[in-house]
């Protein structure tokens, strides 16, 4: 199964996120990435699952996503 890779950019938005996708039945945590200063402050959140799901729900819930990655 994949992993997925959603930057937040701030602490804010991936506790929202977080918090949101585990209300909705996701496994997900929280990880402060370096060295990338595009995703503002860095904050990404590790998920597997359905992505176009989980994306759906952050949106809805305001949560701002500044990119997503796939990773095997």
């Amino acid at each position: 199964m994949k992993r997925y890779v959603i930057a937040t950019g701030t602490v804010t938005y991936a506790i929202k996120g977080r918090d949101l996708l585990r209300k909705n039945g996701f496994t997900v945590k929280i990880e402060r990435i370096t060295g990338d200063n595009t995703l503002g402050c860095g904050y990404v959140l590790i998920l597997t699952g359905d992505i176009e799901k989980a994306e759906k729900i952050l949106k809805n819930g305001g949560v701002k996503i500044l990119k997503i990655t796939a990773e095997q």
